[in-house]
């Protein structure tokens, strides 16, 4: 949580909390609880370089996966047109 922001969080607590030293323990146990979260959290959240490289690996698949059904219906015309001959 940036400066700005807790600033302003300490400004709205402090209407209803008249106690300064009890305001700021409050809007620390509340960037705690935060930063306590994103750091549980972090590891199922997907960077863009994340995404990047499972596009890439994504998309070499694909063209693996295409490859492999190209060979395999050229394969299957020869072999008809073989037993055909035949």
């Amino acid at each position: 949580m940036n400066a700005a922001t807790s600033l302003r969080l300490f400004e709205l607590t402090q209407e209803f909390i008249k106690d300064k030293n009890k305001a700021t323990e409050f809007v620390s146990k509340i960037e705690e609880t935060i930063d306590t979260k994103f750091k549980n959290e972090k590891d199922y959240l997907a960077s863009k370089k994340d995404l990047a490289e499972m596009e890439s690996r994504i998309n070499k698949n694909i063209y693996i996966v295409g490859l492999i059904q190209f060979i395999a219906i050229v394969g299957s015309v020869l072999a008809i047109i073989n037993f055909m001959l035949k």
